[in-house]
């Protein structure tokens, strides 16, 4: 997000703009209005944080007026209500009269003269403007070997928001991050998952990494896709057994149309390889398909109990602790990001579990993940 320096005196914002700089706003995320026609021509840039001046000329060289009120009003009705906003003015004497109306607006008001107090007060804005930080994607990780390829395929810078481990990226003009969750599972999925979607405003989310497979229906090192995705714990226990009741949520059709037409695309699984220099690979090649995820809690290693599971949908192909969560997260939050979740097969969920493939999983599925991504704002 950027910053607005609504200012035409050249030497107070030139201490506000150094201020910034030793708070880690580059420069170039400084957006400059010097009278109301700056103000009106940049207004519809992604701004964070106005900082306002409450006299401001109308044009260059102009004489300045009071054109504060105008500016937070022209805010407000271009839908940036949300905006942080922040006023630092030389003229502490108008407070009285213009407080009710600045702060009514959730403008702080801040003396320029009382250079310690100014800047207190916009080092706390700049910490909540991190916070509030909107990403074009996100992408969730359940381990730290999942993340990991990100880090050789985008390079990446790693930051903590609110206790929240992010690795920020980019994919062409895009940018994003990759969420490391705290711990595997359903309730931490779905906690991360809402939280950042609802502080981030992301337009599409995934997670990649590995996940188990169903002998049948699945091969090891495959890449599924999540066409449909449900939680095997749902149900109810009675003295006849435990009878499931899966809540399912499927994949945007439009969405999974264009998945589709990318993993069928010829010699596919090469192009996710090329790169991969991590360990072991799949003893063969095996084509990235779409699937039905089933989604618990628990690490499953018993057959007779997966036997239980896949008898639910008798066309499941993969088995992990995350991906109904996540696209559950996505189908309830209020702004309905596009949802992608693509994980690697690296056991058959029996009790010959090993991590060979771990790395070369977690790799493929991060690969087609910036392919996806990439694809999906096209």
């Amino acid at each position: 997000m950027k910053v607005m320096l609504i200012e035409d005196d050249e030497g107070k914002a030139k201490a506000i703009t150094s201020h910034l700089k030793k708070k880690g706003i580059p420069s170039s995320d400084v957006i400059r209005a010097k009278n109301m026609t700056d103000f009106a021509g940049s207004l519809g840039a992604d701004i964070g944080l106005f900082i306002i001046d409450f006299k401001l000329p109308s044009v260059d060289n102009g004489i300045a007026s009071q054109n504060g009120k105008a500016i937070l009003e022209a805010i407000i009705k271009a839908g940036k209500s949300n905006s942080l906003l922040l006023a630092i003015s030389s003229y502490p004497n108008d407070f009285p009269e213009l407080r009710e109306f600045y702060e009514s607006r959730g403008c702080i008001l801040a003396d320029y003269s009382n250079k310690k107090g100014w800047q207190a007060t916009l080092d706390s804005i700049l910490i909540q403007l991190k916070r509030n930080v909107n990403f074009d994607f996100l992408v969730f990780c359940a381990l730290q070997e999942e993340r990991n390829p990100y880090v050789a395929l985008l390079g990446g810078r790693q930051v903590t928001r609110a206790d929240i481990d992010c690795l920020d990226v980019s994919i062409g003009t895009r940018k994003g991050t990759v969420v490391l969750m705290p711990n595997m599972g359903l309730v931490n999925a779905a906690v991360t998952a809402a939280l950042c979607i609802d502080r981030f405003k992301p337009a599409v989310v995934g997670m990649s990494g590995i996940c188990g497979g169903f002998s049948n229906r699945a091969a090891m090192g495959q890449l599924f896709v999540s066409s449909m995705a449900y939680e095997y714990q749902s149900g109810k226990w009675t003295t006849d057994g435990f009878k499931h009741e899966p809540y399912q949520v499927p994949t945007d059709p439009l969405l999974l149309a264009r998945l589709r037409a990318l993993v069928n695309k010829d010699n596919f699984i090469d192009e996710l390889e090329s790169g991969f220099r991590g360990g072991k690979r799949p003893t063969e090649q095996h084509k990235p398909d779409l699937g039905i995820f089933t989604s618990g809690s628990a690490v499953i290693a018993d057959k007779q109990y997966l036997e239980q599971i896949q008898i639910i949908h008798r066309k499941v192909s993969a088995l992990d602790m995350e991906v109904f969560a996540i696209q559950r997260a996505a189908e309830l939050s209020p702004a309905r990001p596009k949802c992608i979740c693509a994980k690697t097969v690296v056991d058959l969920c029996d009790s010959e579990k090993d991590d060979d493939l771990h790395a070369y999983g977690s790799y493929i599925s991060a690969k087609f993940m910036v392919k996806a991504i990439t694809d999906s704002f096209s």
